[in-house]
């Protein structure tokens, strides 16, 4: 019975896999057929999203809600309108002005072809193969009769433009009026959502609300801020230079650059294009690639830090896979609409407990924790990118914090692996081996002195033993001690133990540090390495970083005492 029960529930977690895969492209394929309804849906809520703190200011000022709502519609109205006007006149503009570019533009492609080798005689080579071509004994053929069809009227040609921007019109219409009612009504449907997420959570599904609110608002406030000034500064630039119509590209800057990664390349390849056409020689194109590079540098690595504070918590990787995305399940809208809607799903998953992967697949934070992440480069057999880790550490808290923080919980580490059989003889070695060089070449070395103090720091057994070995090391050179060489008497030895071992082999690791100094302490992080070293009689027992370090700075007349009389750090004293 036994049997079939887990039979029955080994089948049910391998058909889960294919279940989550099915939802999820039913759901992918939902949003891409229903984007008609689903594009003006997500377009209204960022929009309330950012009106919403404007509505409340009114509403402080005295203003009825209806009538605040209603002056904020009519004045996302005209920006639009007035948006949309300038834009329009200033591309009729552009479209009346590019026969008079056509000479400049021949004179600059001509430059560009004179005296280049290797093109005149690609272009000589293309000619003779068509002259080849062309003298092949085809028979002629007649020439067809073309027959004379009269070219659209301009009300074909009106309606055809009509018919192009009712779908845009339409949507722009329905994201408006929803967000009017989202503004109007927002304390139900804040409600209605809790009651749909249900009430046996409400507090988690409020902290997970305020926190997309608050986020997504910030982001879309601060990015238009940011574009704003993106696009005021290209728009003025561009007219101090001199490119025609610098308003138009001011203003498509401004749009632009809220498409991640690419829009503020676009608003600078436009004007780019226009200058290298209308200007006479070089240096208008030179002097446009400047001004982007200004003020793209300023407003990307200046502004953007100072501003957004607190980021979306979307990691770039995760941005750049949304983007295209969304961009294949609805357009250029889903571009624009990808960091805020990916925002809000990463805090999702911040929020609620089985959707967690979606925090780890988005979020920004460290997908594993330092420690984890340091151990990790070992277990890969990459030495340097622990090392790497371990130095920005050290450069942020120092060396004590690296090596409690670090070097002390990857040899814990390897010491349970290895005694679960996870790692072999040679592989923990090898770890054991690098954690104890690593920890070592942390250590920063005093200025040589004549009464240096011997230790001599012993392992009870194992690899694991051996990187703690390289840990105390570490911190016995930074207190100015001198490491024994084999053969020299130390003053104090130092048994280190990350697990317990038999009872024989710890009597072998006392007598041969006593033998060697003239007194022993321990070092063990464990609670039960540390009551068996207890049972040796050694002088001391430390189980953190700081008690090691501190029996370290004691001067040389206090060791030999300590070490007769100190008992374990919070265990009893020996019987």
């Amino acid at each position: 019975m036994t049997a079939d029960v887990e039979t029955t529930t080994r089948e049910g977690r391998s058909s889960a896999g294919p279940l989550w895969v099915i939802a999820a492209l039913m759901v992918l394929a939902a949003l891409h057929l229903g984007r008609d309804v689903f594009i003006p849906m997500a377009l209204a809520l960022l929009l309330s999203v950012v009106l919403v703190p404007p509505a409340r200011a009114l509403q402080r000022l005295g203003l009825p809600r209806p009538l605040a709502v209603l002056l904020l519609l009519i004045v996302a109205l005209g920006v639009i309108a007035g948006g949309a006007l300038l834009v329009t006149s200033q591309v009729l503009n552009l479209a009346a002005d590019l026969s008079n570019w056509e000479a400049s533009l021949t004179r600059k492609l001509h430059t560009l072809s004179e005296g280049s080798g290797a093109l005149d005689r690609a272009m000589g080579t293309l000619r003779r193969l068509s002259e080849e071509l062309g003298s092949g004994g085809v028979a002629p053929t007649a020439a067809p009769v073309a027959l004379a069809s009269a070219g659209p009227s301009n009300l074909e040609a009106l309606l055809g433009l009509a018919a192009m921007a009712a779908g845009p019109l339409s949507s722009l219409a329905i994201s408006l009026l929803l967000m009017a009612y989202l503004l109007m009504q927002r304390e139900d449907v804040r409600d209605r959502f809790l009651r749909l997420a249900g009430l046996n959570d409400i507090h988690r599904t409020t902290r997970a609300l305020a926190d997309a609110t608050e986020r997504v608002g910030r982001y879309l406030l601060m990015q238009m801020l940011l574009n704003a000034v993106f696009g005021v500064g290209m728009g003025a630039g561009l007219a101090v230079i001199g490119v025609p119509n610098a308003p138009l590209w001011g203003v498509l800057g401004f749009m632009l650059r809220f498409i991640p990664f690419l829009g503020a390349w676009i608003a600078a390849a436009l004007p780019l294009m226009v200058a290298f056409v209308t200007g006479e020689g070089w240096t208008e194109p030179l002097l446009v690639l400047l001004l982007f590079a200004v003020v793209d540098g300023v407003v990307t690595h200046v502004l953007e830090p100072l501003i957004y504070g607190r980021s979306t918590g979307i990691s770039p990787l995760a941005l750049l896979v949304s983007s295209a995305v969304w961009t294949v399940l609805w357009g250029p809208i889903g571009l624009l609409l990808a960091p805020p809607i990916t925002a809000c799903l990463a805090i999702l998953g911040r929020h609620v407990p089985t959707l967690g992967f979606l925090e780890i697949l988005l979020g920004n934070g460290e997908a594993l924790p330092a420690p984890l992440r340091f151990y990790q480069r070992f277990l890969a057999g990459d030495p340097e990118g622990a090392q790497q880790i371990a130095e920005t550490r050290q450069e942020e808290q120092g060396t004590a914090a690296t090596l409690r923080e670090l070097v002390m919980p990857a040899a814990l580490a390897l010491a349970v692996d290895r005694a679960a059989g996870a790692l072999g003889p040679a592989a923990a070695d090898r770890i054991g081996d690098g954690l104890a060089t690593l920890a070592t070449s942390l250590a920063e070395e005093p200025a040589p002195s004549d009464d240096a103090r011997a230790v001599r720091i012993l392992p009870v057994a194992g690899a694991a033993d051996r990187a703690l070995v390289g840990l105390v090391t570490a911190l016995a050179i930074e207190a100015g001690w001198h490491i024994a060489a084999p053969g020299e008497q130390a003053e104090l030895a130092i048994v280190c133990a990350s697990l317990p071992v038999s009872a024989a082999r710890l009597r072998r690791v006392f007598a041969h540090a006593g033998r060697e100094a003239a007194a022993i302490a321990g070092f063990a992080p464990e609670e039960p390495a540390a009551l068996q070293l207890a049972t040796g009689r050694p002088g001391s027992v430390s189980r953190s970083i700081e008690a090691i370090a501190a029996r370290l700075e004691h001067p040389r007349r206090q060791v030999a005492a300590e070490a007769a009389t100190a008992p374990p750090e919070g265990l009893p004293a020996p019987a």
